[in-house]
């Protein structure tokens, strides 16, 4: 006895909610600094609520002003960090003031986005 065989057309399922951009570390830490430069209170939404209080922003804002520029230098894991913590060290200059500057910035994954929770 042979069974009838049916053929399904599968097309493409719906899409639900909202498609939101995954940010790697090393872009929330340039987007973090980019808002320090340009609006001290957004760059408050790239930093951790829970470890937020040790954060001068007004200092970082003054010693970074608007004219500096910044790269990355080191991408390499420190030894005895967390699994969901990473620094990333940022090489930071600004000619018109004569600064010169390596900042490690310490972050931390929070419900899977990055978030800074300090800057050294």
């Amino acid at each position: 006895m042979q069974f009838p065989s049916i053929s399904l057309k599968r097309g493409q399922a719906p899409s639900f909610g909202v498609a939101i951009p995954y940010l790697h570390d090393y872009a929330v830490a340039a987007r973090f600094l980019e808002a320090v430069q340009s609006n001290p209170d957004a760059a408050w939404d790239y930093v951790s609520s829970i470890c937020s209080q040790s954060l001068d922003m007004e200092a970082l804002s003054e010693m970074l002003g608007v004219e500096a520029s910044y790269t990355e230098v080191l991408t390499a894991a420190y030894v005895g960090e967390p699994k969901n913590c990473t620094t990333r060290s940022v090489y930071v200059e600004n000619p018109a003031r004569g600064l010169s500057r390596v900042l490690h910035l310490r972050m931390v994954r929070e419900q899977g986005v990055w978030k800074v929770y300090s800057v050294e």
